[in-house]
């Protein structure tokens, strides 16, 4: 109410000036128009104001801005803009976007000096390196309402300290039509995969999958899912990151007997050295185009499919394994919002983290990460039938962020690492098990410091 007032008061200052020059100009204003400004609400008359003096900068600087960092562009945004713009019409949203790659580092360096923006995207590792700073603010009391895993991924020192988004995963995506035509099973197995891709490949001259190896936590990934597939479903499997944490085992003990199977991908030429040149965008032309049968991905990789070709007939496969439980998916509750302590807006800000706890904030969250699923309880978003060969692995619980479970000496450095090793296995360098041992080395000199 005091902010309407005293805009109020500024309005009528500014026309009791436009009044006192008209008259020195000789320039008259008509009663009518008079009357229209007494008369309109508070919008009509800043709109007359801008319409009459042109000081649009001016009256704009009443309003709070809000300014959201994160590594989505603005179109994988979408949903949320337009959410927001329309339950917070007194503010202004500003999306400061930063390419992944240097995210980290270049967040971490504005928070520093208290020049970040007001809310920041952040994955579990960010969320509690800037707990223990005191960077971003415990948001516990808006977050009661998810589930304790949702909260258990951004808690430090029994606090909440982000907003979670709709979950984080990875899949294969694959042409329905492509499949259809060429006459190829759609697998449903480890084996049955390998035998598609060498039809593929081999018979029917396409590309089995299209994927950028550029990134070291990418190939991380393709192997940790084959790992969960077979062994983090098992009880002793689960308890692997408790015990590389305290020292207690390595990977080369307990992951070289998984990594077989990820190496026949290698014999197979799923995986070829070439993907290590590969970027993300020619990957998803490669598929969009039909060059290509498969595409490793998640939300933002449908998202950029659609775009490309909006008509693309596409389904989903989880990663497949010979043991364990078969089958698992990457991902999680690894993507919160959280508040910057030092905001010049704190208090607005707040009011819009509050209103993404909310079923309504959740879905525009949703609704720009197809294929996800929210984390606030008594609360759920039904898919498209894109992903229906996703739903054994959600049902059971086969969705793992491994990396996690390390600790967070670990998760991180240990997490890249292990990208950067098998990136070499790829070129042919090294064996994997000689990757597993500089991963183990790296594990050593992190737990052990000389």
């Amino acid at each position: 109410m005091k902010s309407k007032r005293l805009r109020n008061i500024f309005i009528s200052i500014v026309f009791l000036i436009i009044m006192i020059t008209g008259a020195l100009s000789e320039k008259s204003f008509s009663e009518a128009d008079l009357v229209f400004a007494a008369s309109e609400e508070e919008k009509a008359d800043i709109r007359a104001v801008k319409e009459i003096t042109g000081l649009e900068g001016i009256i704009e600087q009443d309003r709070p801005v809000i300014r959201i960092a994160s590594w989505y562009q603005e179109y994988d945004l979408a949903n949320l803009q337009a959410y927001l713009a329309r339950q917070f019409p007194e503010y202004t949203f500003e999306y400061v976007y930063i390419d992944k790659s240097n995210y980290e580092p270049i967040i971490d360096a504005q928070l520093s000096y208290k020049g970040a923006p007001d809310i920041i995207f952040m994955d579990q590792e960010m969320v509690e390196k800037h707990a223990r700073t005191r960077y971003i603010a415990n948001v516990t009391d808006i977050t009661t309402g998810f589930t304790e895993e949702a909260k258990r991924s951004f808690d430090y020192g029994n606090a909440i300290y982000a907003v979670p988004n709709t979950s984080q995963f990875e899949c294969i995506y694959y042409n329905k039509d492509l499949f259809r035509e060429k006459g190829v099973i759609v697998p449903y197995s480890f084996d049955t995969f390998i035998g598609s891709c060498d039809n593929l490949r081999i018979v029917k001259k396409i590309k089995p999958l299209a994927v950028s190896l550029k990134n070291p936590y990418a190939l991380s990934n393709s192997a940790l899912a084959l790992v969960s597939a077979d062994y983090f479903c098992t009880d002793r499997g689960s308890g692997f990151g408790g015990r590389l944490q305290y020292g207690r085992t390595t990977f080369t003990e307990e992951f070289e007997p998984f990594l077989d199977e990820w190496e026949v991908l290698i014999e197979h030429k799923v995986f070829t050295k070439e993907m290590y040149t590969v970027d993300n965008l020619t990957a998803l032309e490669e598929f969009a185009s039909g060059k290509a049968a498969m595409i490793v991905g998640g939300p933002e990789t449908y998202n950029a499919i659609i775009r490309m070709r909006p008509d693309m007939n596409m389904g989903t496969l989880p990663f497949y394994g010979k043991r364990g439980r078969l089958k698992a998916m990457i991902g999680g509750c690894d993507v919160g919002l959280a508040l910057n302590v030092n905001s010049p807006n704190y208090n607005e800000a707040k009011k819009v983290l509050t209103s993404l706890s909310t079923p309504a904030g959740q879905y525009a969250l949703w609704q720009d990460r197809p294929g996800s699923q929210t984390y606030l309880k008594y609360t759920q978003f039904e898919n498209s039938d894109v992903y229906a060969g996703l739903t054994e692995c959600r049902e059971q619980g086969l969705i793992y962020s491994p990396w996690m479970d390390w600790g967070s000496d670990l998760n991180g450095p240990i997490h890249y690492q292990l990208g950067k090793e098998l990136q070499k296995v790829i070129l042919g360098k090294q064996t994997t098990d000689q990757a597993l041992e500089k991963v183990d080395k790296r594990v050593n000199e992190i737990l052990r410091p000389q």
